[in-house]
C-alpha cells in the first residue's frame, strides 16, 4: 500500500506562486475607521490596494480568506456548484474515457489543481475501481488551502492500495514530476484567479482601487500600470468609453508552469467560464465586464460588501491558455461546451452501462439518475455555459485528440 505524502510548502506563496504578506488580522490600525479585519489589512499596506490585491486578500487570506474557510465553498450546500460536484456522471464519464486511453497509452498519473476537498480525485478513483484495470496509476492533489489539504489526506486514504503515488501539495513548485503519462485537471482555476480591473476615461485607461473611506471601503480609480494596456492592446482590444474590464496577467505564466511540469506525453483538461479575447472584451456584450460574486448560488455585483463571505470570479480569456500551449508546444485539441465534450468523451456508452439507456425499466431510481444527468448536460445551464478546454502533448496528446474526434471509438 502506497503511504499519501503531504509536501510542505517550499516558501510563504501566495495565491498562484507570489509571496503572500499578510496584514494582522488584529491589532494597532494607522487610519482611523478600519475596524473589519480586511479593513486592517488594507491599512497595514497603506490605506489603499489595487482591486487585484484586494481580491487575493478576500480570497486568500491565509486566516479570513473565502477559500480558507473549514468546510467546503462549494456543492448543494455551498456558495456555487462545479462540474465534478454538481453531478457524478462528470467524473464517471472522464474515468470511463481514461480506460479508454490507457489501452493504447497505458496508466496514467492525473494532476488535479484547486483540487478542494478531494472530491474529483476520490469520485474518479472509485469510478476506475469498477473497471477491470484501474487506469490510473498515481495521483497528485494541489490545493493551497491547508484545511483542505487535510481532508484530503483521509478522504483519499482508502484509495491508496492500488497506486504507486498519492502526493498532496500546496503548489506545483512543490511536486516531483514523476514521468508517466500524465493527465492534468483544473476544473474553475483560473476563474478564481485575482484579476485587475479597469475602466476607459475620456480616452485613457485607468486601474480600479479599494482604499479606506469614512464609512469602510470604497472604490479609486488610479493611473493604470502599463503592462494592463500592453495586454489588452496585444490582444488587440480597444474598450469603449466608460467600459470596464477584467485582466488577468498571471493566467498564461502559471498555465505555461502547469504543462511543463506535466511532462512530454500529456493532456491538459481545463473546465472554466470564459470565452476568447474578442467576445471577452466586447463592449455590447460584456459593458461592465465579468465580474461576479456568489453566496448559497445567489449572484451579486459588489465584491466589497463581504469581503471574505462571497467567491469572487471573472472571466477567463482563452486566448491566454492557448498562448501558453503554443509556447510549450502542446497542441490544441479542441474548446467545446461541457455537454459537446461529454458527448465526445462517451457518456452516453456510460448511461447505457449504468443501465439507462431506452430499454432501462423506469422505476424511481432510474428517474432520478435520469435527472441528475439531464442536469449536466442542460443546454441552458451548466452544459453549455461551462466550457472545456484540450491541449496535449506526445503519445498521449496525439490519442486523447483522435479519441475525441471520433476516430478511436466513435465517441460524437
Amino acid at each position: 500500500m502506497y503511504t499519501i505524502k503531504v509536501s510542505r510548502p517550499q516558501e510563504n506563496r501566495g495565491a498562484f506562486g507570489a509571496c503572500w504578506v499578510a496584514g494582522k488580522a488584529s491589532g494597532s490600525c494607522a487610519i482611523l475607521g478600519a475596524v473589519t479585519w480586511i479593513e486592517n489589512v488594507i491599512a497595514e499596506r497603506g490605506g489603499e490596494v489595487s482591486f487585484c490585491d484586494f481580491m487575493e486578500i478576500a480570497l486568500y487570506h491565509p486566516e479570513h480568506g473565502y477559500y480558507s474557510a473549514s468546510t467546503p465553498r462549494w456543492g448543494r450546500a455551498g456558495d456555487f456548484l462545479t462540474a465534478p460536484t454538481a453531478s457524478s456522471w462528470y467524473v464517471a464519464t472522464l474515468g470511463h474515457f481514461l480506460g479508454k486511453i490507457s489501452d493504447t497509452v497505458g496508466r496514467v498519473e492525473v494532476v488535479d489543481i484547486a483540487s478542494g476537498d478531494g472530491t474529483f480525485l476520490a469520485t474518479l478513483l472509485e469510478c476506475c475501481k469498477k473497471q477491470v484495470r484501474s487506469p490510473v496509476a498515481s495521483v497528485v492533489s494541489v490545493e493551497r488551502s491547508e484545511t483542505m489539504r487535510e481532508a484530503q489526506q483521509e478522504r483519499l486514504a482508502e484509495y491508496t492500495g492500488g497506486l504507486e503515488r498519492c502526493e498532496i501539495a500546496p503548489s506545483i513548485q512543490d511536486v516531483t514530476t514523476s514521468g508517466c503519462p500524465c493527465v492534468l485537471h483544473a476544473s474553475e482555476l483560473y476563474d478564481a484567479f485575482p484579476v485587475h480591473r479597469v475602466i476607459m476615461r475620456d480616452g485613457k485607461l485607468s486601474e480600479f482601487f479599494v482604499r479606506l473611506g469614512k464609512d469602510g471601503l470604497e472604490w479609486a480609480e488610479l493611473e493604470c500600470e502599463p503592462s494592463l494596456g500592453d495586454y489588452l492592446q496585444r490582444h488587440e482590444v480597444l474598450l469603449a468609453e466608460g467600459q470596464v474590464a477584467e485582466i488577468n496577467l498571471s493566467a498564461e505564466s502559471f498555465h505555461r508552469d502547469l504543462l511543463q511540469f506535466c511532462g512530454g506525453s500529456a493532456v491538459a483538461i481545463v473546465l472554466d467560464y470564459g470565452y476568447e479575447a474578442r467576445r471577452l472584451y466586447n463592449s455590447r456584450g460584456r459593458f461592465g465586464g465579468s465580474l461576479a460574486c456568489y453566496s448559497r448560488h445567489q449572484l451579486s455585483r459588489d465584491p466589497l460588501a463581504d469581503p471574505g463571505g462571497l467567491d469572487i470570479t471573472a472571466h477567463v480569456n482563452w486566448d491566454d491558455l492557448h498562448a501558453a500551449g503554443k509556447a510549450e508546444g502542446w497542441q490544441p485539441t479542441g474548446l467545446w461546451s461541457l455537454t459537446e465534450f461529454l458527448a465526445r468523451a462517451g457518456i452516453a456508452e456510460v448511461a447505457e452501462n449504468e443501465g439507462l439507456g431506452i430499454e432501462a425499466e423506469l422505476d424511481a431510481d432510474t428517474l432520478i439518475r435520469r435527472q441528475e444527468l439531464k442536469r449536466i448536460l442542460d443546454p441552458e445551464g451548466m452544459g453549455v455555459d461551462l466550457r472545456v478546454l484540450v491541449q496535449g502533448v506526445g503519445k498521449v496528446g496525439s490519442v486523447v485528440g483522435e479519441a475525441l474526434s471520433g476516430g478511436m471509438f466513435g465517441a460524437g
